[in-house]
């Protein structure tokens, strides 16, 4: 979570990150479990606000289609379970334009349906998307991944096709 807070321009360090030659300032879209969203909106409102969208265009979003009913769009968040706040959340980081997402326990809270839809828009955007994901379940995404990495006391482990590298 601190690395992805690093990443995302959330926490202070000393350094910095570079993607693709350019910095990461506006690159990136986060999903983390502490994230709030704005409970006396609706799902629609608080997606058209993070998505820059009138309300009306959020219900065509195909992303947003996946995770969220038209009932849910229409009830306030303050009345979310945490998977439909966690499917909230994920509808908003893939329906934008960015090209990096990074995913802090993506399926945290998710039901089988939510679980479905993470697994279908993750594979959707494979090729179009930089998805980092940080999760302690990795089984689920494993098929889907082409690089892993672990960090074990301290050093960053790479598996590229069953053997592990260390890169300190």
């Amino acid at each position: 979570t601190t690395l992805f807070k690093c990443l995302a321009g959330l926490e202070r360090f000393n350094g910095n990150v570079r993607w693709l030659n350019t910095d990461l300032d506006g690159q990136i879209a986060a999903v983390f479990d502490d994230s709030e969203v704005h409970g006396r909106l609706t799902g629609r409102q608080n997606l058209s606000i993070l998505l820059n969208v009138s309300p009306k265009e959020v219900s065509a979003v195909p992303v947003v289609k996946q995770f969220m009913s038209d009932d849910l769009l229409r009830r306030r968040s303050s009345s979310y379970s945490l998977g439909q706040r966690r499917k909230l959340k994920l509808a908003a980081a893939f329906a934008t334009a960015r090209p990096c997402i990074l995913l802090d326990e993506p399926a945290s809270g998710l039901d089988a349906s939510g679980r479905r839809a993470l697994r279908m828009v993750l594979e959707s955007v494979a090729t179009k998307k930089c998805v980092i994901i940080s999760d302690h379940e990795d089984s689920s995404y494993h098929d889907l991944v082409s690089s892993e990495f672990t960090i074990r006391q301290g050093k960053v482990h790479r598996q590229i096709n069953q053997k592990q590298e260390s890169d300190e």
